[in-house]
């Protein structure tokens, strides 16, 4: 695992320290996502577009919430 800190700017920036742009693989124009996983702030690198990236985001939402159970739930609601 690899820790590195970053300071928050007044305009609410940050700069990713060069170890971990090196470990992503990240160059300048690259997009990344930021992910909010149990109270902790992920970062990934956005390789692949969005739709690859994001790829898994909720699944703890979606267990939690029943899977397709709570789909089921909302459509019937609807009626």
């Amino acid at each position: 695992m690899a820790v590195a800190s970053a300071k928050l700017t007044d305009k609410f920036q940050i700069t990713i320290p060069v170890a971990v742009r090196r470990r992503l693989g990240l160059k300048a124009g690259d997009r990344v996502l930021l992910v909010l996983e149990s109270g902790e702030v992920v970062l990934r690198a956005a390789s692949g577009g969005w739709t690859e990236s994001s790829r898994g985001l909720g699944q703890e939402l979606w267990r939690e919430e029943g899977g397709a159970a709570a789909i089921d739930r909302e459509r019937d609601s609807w009626k």
